[in-house]
């Protein structure tokens, strides 16, 4: 599965989550059959419809109906609410991240694409089990059909956001917080917007536009000072974990018809959007949407997830790690040569002279890398053997640091060390995954680790930055190779 790295590779990786609340597999949300699409392309019964495709994950919770919040005027007063980590009161947060992205596509689409913006026509539309049926590309449709899902509803006579009020949005706010569903219907306005600029697409590329969309979004909601929507605590790290369970499954090759993209390549697509804007999520069909999905190379791969066993992967991923930084250390520092560590295996953390993770660490005084092996294999059984690899990347990166006296505490360090692990995987994508050693899934599996890790107790507490931060700097490690890591 991993191969010995080459530096010079880091520059052209393109690579293929799980939070606390991801296990391996990802939480497949409902796919609606037909295609998805986000302008009229004569599909067939809701496949006229751009569908963000959501399922119930956790237990149904209590119902909650929340009303129908449609057609706003642009002068209603709106009070401005808080959307984060914490939950919300859905009404209210629904009326104010509709306002919110009707303000700011007012404002973007002509910048961007040059016309005036459209309203959507028939509104957002809170569908809940005493809802009438509705229509959608001539096809009538009941709160049955709506279940669990978001979508977005365009075609001559359609123009409207539809979702669950009474399954899907309480539960994504139990679980992720108010800012969860406020991302879903970013993202479903991001389909709104590619119908008025009609863009053609296939339906991965589609997807990952929409949530280029609703990052740029996000990132307007953070700025603009009187938008109804105040963004709070954990916002951004939260959105990060609703993205990844709304993922596909590993092995779904790029060219399915019904592909959104994996956990990676639409947190790529959303952070795109947060950092550089709508007008680069525009460029999105003319090949700057990055996709890594690919299928399994071989029943075996596909049997066992891509995930070599456990005691395997610790031997090949220490073996690879070794190679890479005895190759890589004079990057980061000119002059000096890398030490391999010695590898200790323990059942319990060590307390002295050490700095220990999440199933790693290291100890400066005797230069050995600690795995702490209860706690690695459980981060290998729950998501797979590439969270195993990112905790002993962090542990290599604390050597690595030591070595070239550069102090691991802090903020900045614990980010170096998370692009340290962006550029080692994008040396052993090499030149692209489909002759890589790498397996599909196995970049969302290190994403899901660093989730998982700024959300446990101790990552919480630490000053190491959040999931936002860290997975910013595992992409611009991957993307950009180790030099960006300084």
């Amino acid at each position: 599965m991993l191969g010995v790295p080459a530096p010079d590779q880091q520059e052209t990786a393109m690579l293929p989550v799980q939070s606390a609340a991801l296990s391996r597999r990802p939480r497949q949300m409902d796919r609606p059959t037909g295609r998805p699409v986000s302008s009229p392309r004569g599909s067939k019964g809701a496949a006229g419809v751009a569908t963000l495709v959501l399922m119930a994950v956790v237990a149904v919770v209590a119902l909650m109906v929340a009303a129908a919040v449609a057609n706003r005027n642009a002068d209603d007063d709106l009070p401005q609410v808080q959307l984060g980590r914490d939950p919300a009161s859905l009404d209210p947060a629904a009326a104010a991240t509709q306002r919110s992205l009707l303000d700011f596509w007012n404002d973007q689409f002509p910048a961007v694409y040059g016309r005036r913006f459209e309203q959507l026509r028939g509104g957002f539309q809170a569908k809940t089990p005493q809802s009438p049926p509705f229509t959608c590309a001539g096809k009538r449709q009941t709160y049955e059909d709506l279940k669990g899902n978001a979508f977005y509803c365009g075609g001559p006579d359609d123009d409207y956001i539809a979702y669950d009020a009474v399954q899907l949005f309480p539960q994504l706010n139990k679980e992720f917080g108010g800012i969860a569903p406020a991302v879903v219907l970013a993202h479903e306005m991001g389909h709104a917007i590619q119908r008025r600029a009609e863009v053609e697409a296939p339906s991965v590329v589609t997807e990952l536009q929409a949530d280029c969309f609703a990052g740029s979004w996000l990132r307007y909601a953070e700025k603009t000072a009187d938008d109804p929507v105040d963004l709070s605590v954990g916002a951004l790290d939260t959105s990060i974990s609703t993205i990844l369970v709304l993922r596909d499954q590993p092995g779904t090759p790029a060219t399915n018809p019904q592909a959104h993209g994996l956990g990676f390549d639409r947190v790529n697509a959303f952070q795109t959007g947060y950092e550089g804007g709508a007008r680069e999520c525009a460029t999105f069909p003319q090949g700057r949407a990055v996709t890594t999905e690919l299928p399994f190379r071989t029943v075996a791969e596909a049997r066992t997830a891509g995930n070599l066993p456990f005691s395997e992967a610790v031997r090949v991923l220490s073996e690879s790690l070794d190679a890479y930084w005895t190759a890589a250390v004079p990057q980061v520092a000119p002059g000096k040569t890398f030490d391999r560590p010695e590898r200790k295996l323990v059942d319990r953390r060590p307390e002295a002279n050490c700095v220990v993770g999440t199933g790693s660490g290291y100890c400066s005084d005797d230069n050995a890398v600690v795995l702490v092996m209860p706690e690695l294999l459980q981060a290998h059984r729950r998501i797979g053997d590439l969270a195993t690899g990112a905790a002993l990347s962090e542990a290599w990166g604390l050597a690595v640091q030591f070595q070239a006296g550069v102090t691991s505490a802090g903020r900045e360090p614990g980010l170096q060390r998370d692009c340290f692990t962006g550029a080692w995987l994008s040396a052993l994508a090499g030149n692209g995954l489909e002759g890589a050693s790498l397996s599909p899934g196995d970049v969302d599996e290190v994403l899901a680790s660093i989730v998982v890790g700024s959300t446990s107790p101790a990552g919480s507490r630490s000053d190491r930055g959040g999931a936002f931060e860290r997975t910013a700097a595992m992409r611009r490690g991957l993307f950009q190779g180790l030099r960006a890591c300084s």
